[in-house]
């Protein structure tokens, strides 16, 4: 309002200067009414100067409050301005929230989905596991159903002995012999069965070692042939009906006597002409038979002992889960201590572990290994370093006991490494490799958790999560009989 009123007072006084008269001279006075003229004219003008300069004082007082005015809608928008930009400031804050709490959700979400997905894996697990149980108590029931049938046959077959036993009663002493001589027999029996294991054993040694040096033969028959395209082939045939009839030879002393054994290991499998990769049921000496997942490649069959793919299967387990294995083996798995143990007791074996990280980059490295048995907490002996750019991370080929959260064998004494990190591993000092740790299928943003997963100190570093592992065995070339 005072900007308003200073403003038409200033235009007032501005027309008020551009009304005032001006004085002229009037035709038809004498030089008297000159002299008077002349007077009351600079009386006017003098008036007129006064008037003037009051009217230049109300401009300039005009001018002043119009200033003042300016100066108060300046600082007014000013004031305007600052609580636009703090509002603009809080605005972008809350912003800033609803993003982060976006990305929380999202993340959260993310989380849900794969907890999700554990839990149908786990859910795909307990329904095999039911199914599995469900023919193990049909096969119970029957096996219960034939050892009735037997025991009646033989309480009819006792009966039939009391009735037609003569009057005479036998004496203690002729039972004690029978009884002795029974004995004698079952452990003549049992000694027959060791030797005919023991032979078998040998047969099956003696068969893969001739089905390698055929499977070297037939490399070398297109060189041999090539550089003498002349010769005779007498002396392949010779060899392959050499080599037939010993396999014939020898399964035909076998087969009266023993049923047909399952392989002990992958690599059995694919010398007996198996190459495709899948499920198997082997049985390694002195142990049951188990299924293994094969991995056929052009150098050999191998048994694949761990793998992690997607996430699928939570690998922080106990010490009984890690000796009896867990997992899908058509998927993500742990294939077990006590089965791993039984693999590679009978000789020397290799160990390939292929990782890959999340820009699609994979090393792999190969050791001759062996492993011990539960008394020795499964000691992992890495004899050296075979093949593969990957540097060793797990120990500087020192002796290294495994370890779970409830069984603590590492080699650092004030902490348990696999509660400290996450799964079950041969730990030495907590840094250096852990391929059972916890599975993230992205990078975390936090150090605490990145050390938990998947990592190989010596690839990508201590804190890189890795997208999957696979761990498998194979025998070492067989030597020559004695």
């Amino acid at each position: 309002m005072r900007f308003i009123g200073a403003a038409l007072l200033l235009c007032a006084a501005a027309a008020g200067m551009a009304a005032a008269p001006a004085p002229g001279p009037a035709p038809g006075l004498g030089r008297a009414g000159t002299e008077r003229r002349a007077a009351a004219a600079g009386g006017k003008e003098r008036r007129a100067q006064f008037a003037s300069w009051d009217e230049v004082n109300v401009i300039a007082h005009g001018l002043l409050q119009l200033g003042h005015g300016l100066k108060e809608h300046v600082d007014r928008t000013k004031g305007q301005m600052r609580e636009l930009g703090s509002r603009l400031s809080a605005h972008n804050s809350s912003m800033g929230r609803l993003l982060r709490q976006a990305r929380e959700t999202q993340e959260q979400g993310e989380l849900l989905r794969a907890s999700v997905r554990e839990l149908e894996g786990r859910g795909r697990q307990l329904f095999n596991l039911s199914e599995a149980l469900r023919q193990r108590l049909e096969e119970v029931a029957a096996d219960k159903a034939e050892i009735q049938g037997r025991l009646e046959q033989l309480e009819g077959r006792v009966r039939q002995a009391l009735q037609a036993r003569p009057a005479e009663n036998q004496s203690s002493k002729d039972l004690g012999a029978l009884q002795t001589l029974m004995d004698a027999q079952n452990s003549r029996i049992e000694e027959l069965l060791q030797k005919i294991k023991q032979q078998q054993y040998k047969l099956d040694k003696q068969n893969l070692q001739i089905k390698s040096l055929q499977s070297k033969v037939n490399l070398l028959i297109p060189l041999h042939l090539k550089d003498n395209k002349t010769q005779s082939p007498k002396w392949k045939l010779n060899l392959k009906k050499s080599l037939s009839h010993t396999n014939q030879s020898q399964n035909t002393s076998v087969e009266p006597t023993l049923p047909q054994k399952l392989p002990e290991d992958c690599q059995q499998l694919f010398l007996a002409g198996q190459q495709s990769s899948g499920v198997f049921v082997v049985q390694p000496s002195e142990s049951q038979p188990f299924k293994v997942y094969c991995d056929m490649t052009a150098e050999g069959g191998w048994t694949v002992i761990q793998r992690r793919t997607d996430g699928s299967v939570d690998f922080d387990q106990l010490w009984d889960a890690y000796k009896n294995g867990f997992g899908d083996l058509h998927g993500d798995f742990w294939l077990g201590l006590e089965k791993i143990h039984h693999l590679v007791q009978e000789g020397r074996y290799n160990l390939l572990i292929e990782l890959e990280d999340w820009e699609g980059n994979s090393q792999e490295i190969q050791f001759e290994f062996s492993l011990g048995g539960e008394s020795t907490a499964y000691t992992l002996n890495l004899l050296g370093p075979l093949s593969g750019e990957l540097e060793n991370a797990i120990g500087d080929f020192r002796q290294l006991p495994f370890s779970t959260r409830d069984r603590d064998h590492d080699l650092k004494a004030d902490t348990n490494c696999a509660k400290h990190l996450s799964g079950g591993w041969w730990f030495s000092t907590c840094g250096h490799a852990n391929l059972n740790g916890k599975y993230f299928r992205s990078i975390p943003r936090q150090r605490h958790e990145r050390k938990q997963g998947i990592f190989w100190k010596t690839w990508k570093g201590r804190y890189y999560p890795l997208k999957s592992t696979t761990m498998k065995i194979q025998p070492t070339a067989l030597e020559a009989e004695p």
